[in-house]
């Protein structure tokens, strides 16, 4: 038996800010269509016009088994007038690490856009470099933070590769 507060919970409005269906920030007037992501227990909304593909935070890395761990907005993004599918906040844009592939995120939500065969080309190549060893699985820090723990890599990697 489910509880009259649990009963009012799923059937509680969407919060300010959020409409009960979210909207293609690309064709603006396109609503989003829930759809499986084949082989995997997943489901994120997509555009059946642009075929555009929303992926909630988190949502990517379980659809793509190479993608960045914990993927942030990097401080060099572009602030677009696009708003955020989910929160209706601006959308930022920026090249997925290790790509050319130009992506728009949601700084508030963690959402991510990708345009129609973006998911595509960022699987291709970071399996492609996986396939090499060169795949990076956590995005870069930024900032002096960022500058200091690659230093700190490359000292142990070349004193890793110091002769005995």
């Amino acid at each position: 038996m489910v509880s009259a507060e649990a009963s009012q919970e799923e059937e509680a409005p969407p919060a300010a800010g959020e409409s009960e269906f979210m909207k293609c920030p690309k064709c603006t007037d396109t609503e989003l269509v829930q759809r499986n992501v084949r082989g995997k227990n997943l489901a994120v909304d997509s555009c059946p016009k642009c075929r555009g593909i929303w992926f909630d935070n988190a949502e990517l890395e379980a659809a793509m088994s190479t993608a960045v761990s914990e993927l942030h907005v990097p401080d060099r993004a572009v602030k677009l007038k696009l708003p955020c599918p989910k929160c209706q906040k601006p959308l930022y844009m920026f090249q997925y690490p290790q790509t050319r592939v130009a992506v728009e995120m949601c700084k508030k939500c963690k959402g991510l856009w990708l345009d129609g065969g973006e998911f595509k080309q960022i699987r291709t190549v970071r399996n492609f470099l996986d396939e090499r060893g060169m795949l990076k699985k956590r995005d870069e820090v930024p900032g002096v933070r960022g500058a200091l723990l690659q230093f700190i890599d490359s000292a142990i990697q070349n004193l890793s590769q110091a002769p005995d």
